[in-house]
């Protein structure tokens, strides 16, 4: 064999070397897009006091709670005791659906829609009337 040929074979092995390290299986790279617009989001959220959920069920989403809302309420009557953000994978994590504290009501907002409301969100108190979005 020629050197040009060695030559040759040594930088396709290099080249395959590099994109097998680099190759990643199908929906693993939307997964991690997923995963950093998450941590993004949460982020954002924490920033401003919101508390990450910890307890929430095997695939109802991920949640986050305004614990200054947090309000004395009938369990019994399924109603927040406090507001809570909630990204569920049945919307592929795209709507933010918000319960006020005392009510049970799913407000939704795409995530920068939500940005654009927080602050009437975080304001909401148990006995306030319900917010209207424009």
């Amino acid at each position: 064999m020629s050197r040009a040929s060695e030559a040759k074979k040594a930088r396709r092995r290099k080249r395959r070397t590099v994109r097998d390290q680099t190759w990643l299986p199908a929906g693993v790279l939307d997964e991690l897009e997923i995963a950093s617009q998450l941590e993004e989001f949460d982020a954002r959220l924490t920033e401003r006091g919101w508390v990450f959920g910890e307890e929430a069920d095997e695939g109802s989403g991920v949640f986050w709670v305004w614990p200054d809302s947090a309000g004395d309420v009938d369990h019994d009557a399924e109603r927040a005791d406090a507001t809570v953000i909630l990204l569920s994978p049945d919307d592929s994590g795209e709507t933010a659906h918000v319960v006020f504290v005392g009510t049970a009501a799913d407000y939704q907002f795409n995530l920068d829609e939500l940005f654009e409301h927080i602050d009437m969100i975080e304001a909401f108190r148990l006995g306030d009337p319900a917010p209207v979005f424009d």
